[in-house]
């Protein structure tokens, strides 16, 4: 009997040594997690969208132009084309001095054109080649000379000319710049109206920029290709202006 008690009072002892170890280590726990600083947030905030833009002069203009020339055979179309070709090449680099690595090929083609009517059907007129390029030019002032002269030279065919600027990012911080100031502008009436006042700014997040170049189209180019081979004045181009902006999205506290 005696063990017996003895068996109970040794499991009792070890059952509340266990206990006390669990309950320590549980209110050890406890003591962690709250001594965990908590996730501060601010009490009042406010969020708004806000834009900046500006306007500058373009400092370079991209060129897309063409030589198009015809023969019964692809290889007279395509020898007719090198030549036209060589004196355009001829006018960008010793008239006007332009880089080699301004002026690339966007392509170069020589297709079969037919004839259509109702008695034959399809019938081979002959062969076009058409060599494009792209001229990127930087004398702008100077623009709508060359247009002359790439005309007089064997250019017949302009499919497009953008004016655009190559300082995008020096302009797109002076976008920010404005962007922000609207953005406290705006923050600043929202907390007046609710009797409250601008602390500092929790959170910032830009949108994309937009820039927007000035574009001639392609039927615009033509007609302005076609002017210039009939018009033995030197033409003149306006190329405007451009507009940079950008948004953002700014969290301001208030107290």
């Amino acid at each position: 009997m005696k063990k017996k008690t003895m068996q109970v009072l040794v499991v009792a002892l070890v059952a509340g040594v266990i206990g006390w170890v669990g309950l320590n280590k549980g209110e050890g726990n406890i003591v962690a997690a709250e001594s965990l600083p908590a996730a501060t947030t601010p009490a009042y905030t406010v969020t708004v969208g806000a834009t900046g833009s500006i306007m500058v002069e373009p400092d370079v203009a991209y060129l897309n132009l063409a030589v198009e020339t015809r023969g019964s055979k692809a290889a007279d179309a395509q020898q007719a084309n090198a030549t036209k070709f060589a004196g355009v090449e001829k006018t960008l680099y010793e008239k006007f001095g332009i880089d080699k690595k301004d002026v690339k090929t966007t392509s170069f083609d020589v297709q079969p054109e037919y004839n259509y009517t109702e008695k034959d059907g399809r019938v081979l007129k002959g062969y076009v080649a058409v060599h494009s390029i792209q001229v990127t030019y930087r004398k702008l002032p100077e623009i709508g000379k060359l247009f002359d002269a790439l005309t007089a030279a064997g250019a017949n065919r302009l499919d497009g000319v953008q004016f655009s600027t190559e300082k995008k990012e020096q302009y797109e911080l002076d976008a920010l710049k404005k962007a922000m100031d609207n953005a406290a502008a705006k923050a600043g009436v929202l907390a007046t109206s609710a009797k409250r006042q601008l602390k500092g700014v929790v959170n910032i997040v830009q949108g994309d920029v937009s820039n927007a170049p000035i574009l001639y189209a392609r039927t615009e180019a033509k007609m302005m290709m076609n002017d210039l081979a009939a018009t033995p004045a030197s033409s003149s181009v306006q190329s405007g202006q451009i507009e940079i902006s950008t948004s953002v999205t700014v969290q301001y506290e208030m107290q």
